[in-house]
């Protein structure tokens, strides 16, 4: 009688069988991976260009609802007015609180209370060394815009990671300059805001070749670097200059 054939059936996997194995487990890890990643860089992107968005709003809601204060002068006594105006820097005086029979509500005569004196631009010289409106590089080519309240009240950012900034005026004319001369000031009835705010971390393949123009006419970029950017153009007329 011929003998009974045993089988081993408990042999385990072969290297090719966990060689296999592993690869099939490496390429569904590296799958996951990559689309986490992917997930992850554009919640960053996206949200620094939510970042910038607000940035920029934030700055044109401040600007608009005080610029169109300039000059507000209510007893005629206070001489409220322009008092500097660039290309990169705007600076006037308003009438708005003071009076000693409701403090702080109504004007007094003068523009010698605290927020009564605004200058709109970058928040020193050193951000802009050659004031062309543009951050230098040196300092990484972005500023704080904010404005200068003098006195105690000093430097008040209102936007960060701004890159250049850009004033035009509206005359009475209706004609527009950058730079208007000292008999120019009290013919301002509009001032022209131009602003471009950078993200400050680089995008991974990304290229900004974009260019921006101002309502001037002045052209920023295109700049061919890893960075994006949110640009922003407002005109804002003064209520109370030329009353």
């Amino acid at each position: 009688m011929a003998p009974i054939k045993q089988h081993n059936y408990n042999a385990g996997f072969t290297l090719i069988e966990i060689m296999i194995t592993l690869l099939l487990s490496s390429i569904v890890i590296g799958a996951v991976f990559m689309t986490y990643s992917n997930q992850q860089k554009t919640y960053i992107s996206t949200d620094n260009l939510a970042d910038l968005q607000q940035n920029l709003r934030a700055a044109i809601m401040i600007m608009s609802t005080e610029i169109r204060e300039a000059g507000c002068d209510p007893t005629q006594d206070s001489e409220a007015g322009v008092v500097t105006a660039t290309s990169t820097h705007f600076r006037f005086t308003r009438d708005i609180k003071g009076h000693t029979l409701a403090p702080d509500t109504r004007a007094d005569g003068d523009v010698d209370d605290t927020q009564e004196d605004i200058e709109f631009g970058f928040s020193t010289a050193s951000v802009d060394t050659n004031d062309d409106g543009i951050a230098d590089a040196g300092i990484g080519g972005i500023g704080d815009l904010g404005r200068q309240t003098g006195g105690a009240g000093g430097f008040q950012p209102i936007a960060e990671n701004i890159q250049a900034i850009e004033f035009n005026y509206i005359l009475e004319s209706g004609n527009t300059v950058s730079n208007p001369n000292s008999s120019q000031l009290n013919q301002i009835r509009g001032v022209q805001v131009s602003l471009l705010a950078r993200s400050s971390v680089i995008e991974q393949n990304f290229t900004n070749t974009q260019q921006y123009t101002t309502i001037s006419g002045t052209t920023w970029g295109p700049y061919n670097d890893n960075y994006k950017r949110r640009f922003v153009s407002v005109t804002i007329m003064c209520r109370n200059l030329g009353m």
